[in-house]
């Protein structure tokens, strides 16, 4: 905001003199008429920081857990093992699966004789592709004029054992879990000794991209919106230490949120610094070239409590009310009013510290 901006707002603002009398007291006070001024988009928002990947660590079978626990905060690269079921019951049925397959084909393993018409050959065939023979002996077997008698072959008991096998194998593979993303452990299980398939047991967020979710009050969405299109918009993450990281605008919704009179929309920005944790709060700030009317009080109106900043407000009456305001910016003592004000209403600029709700106000 530059002088000649703020003296025309300090001029636009309409400042008397009024007497508050409440209590039996009289206190001498100013107030304000409320209006608006056109000056360029800085919005300091409350935004919050969320992962733009992460994974859920969930075990497809349920054993006893043999590997160290994950612990809130640890750093994983991808591929890295996170959490190891105990192998041995998984291993066992895949050993006993494998011996009843070679069970299977050693009782119809053929002797080293002719296999000449279609039928045998075919019966070969199967031999081979479930490994009962060597591709020498298929060769050798099939080479041979005279035919000769061979055990039958149960084909459908050998796939489902080939079947089993797989199964096995698959169920002996999963009991190893492997992070699929880098990042950091951001909640574990209470129960960290046993993994129960289909339970989360671990989530990972990465730490770069972040999101930061937020909404932007009605009034700011058309020059936003417009400085997004012409490369205009200047987009920061704050720290509560003041530390910054640029980021873009990446969603701004097209529909309002009638209960709170604002747009959905979300940032996504590199962590590069490692500033910013996904899960907590923090402060984004909008600026823009655009200028557009808005409300501003000085900063001495604006009280803080537990639910946040108020102003008092003196209504038709000339009492005295407590309003909850949404702030923006500061610049040059003033403070601009996102929501909770409009224009042509009466608040009291610097509010006594004997100031009471319900007091009334004369003239």
């Amino acid at each position: 905001m530059n002088g000649k901006q703020v003296l025309g707002l300090c001029g636009a603002a309409l400042l008397s003199l009024a007497v508050l009398t409440g209590c039996g007291n009289t206190v001498s006070t100013k107030t304000e008429k409320v209006t608006m001024s056109a000056h360029p988009v800085v919005l300091t928002l409350d935004a919050n920081i969320t992962a733009l990947h992460a994974a859920e660590i969930m075990p497809k079978v349920s054993g006893k857990l043999v590997s160290a626990p994950l612990a809130v905060g640890q750093e994983i690269k991808a591929g890295e093992v996170v959490a190891q079921v105990d192998a041995a019951p998984y291993q066992q049925s895949v050993s006993q699966a494998e011996a009843e397959l070679m069970a299977a084909a050693a009782t119809a393993t053929p002797s080293y004789t002719a296999a000449a018409d279609t039928g045998e050959r075919a019966k070969l065939d199967v031999w081979y592709d479930m490994g009962a023979i060597s591709r020498v002996e298929y060769e050798q077997m099939r080479s041979r004029s005279a035919p000769a008698a061979a055990p039958a072959v149960d084909t459908e008991k050998i796939a489902q054992l080939q079947q089993t096998i797989q199964m096995a194998r698959e169920m002996l593979s999963n009991a190893t879990i492997y992070s699929p993303i880098d990042g950091r452990v951001t909640a574990v299980s209470e129960n960290s000794s046993v993994a129960v398939a289909g339970n989360i047991l671990a989530t990972i967020q990465q730490m770069t991209p972040l999101v930061a979710t937020f909404a932007v009050p009605k009034a700011y969405v058309d020059a936003i919106r417009e400085a997004r299109g012409n490369g205009s918009l200047r987009v920061q993450i704050l720290t509560p230490a003041g530390e910054t990281e640029a980021g873009e605008l990446t969603f701004l919704a097209t529909e309002e949120d009638g209960a709170t009179e604002s747009y959905l929309a979300k940032i996504t920005f590199n962590n590069t610094k490692n500033l910013f944790v996904p899960g907590e709060f923090y402060s984004i700030r909008l600026s823009a070239p655009q200028e557009i009317d808005q409300i501003t009080v000085p900063k001495e109106a604006v009280r803080t409590k537990d639910s946040g900043d108020f102003v008092y407000v003196v209504n038709n009456d000339g009492l005295v009310d407590a309003r909850a305001v949404l702030t923006g910016d500061e610049e040059n003592g003033r403070v601009v009013v996102l929501n909770g004000l409009r224009e042509g209403e009466t608040i009291v600029s610097d509010p006594p510290g004997s100031l009471e709700i319900g007091m009334k106000v004369s003239g």
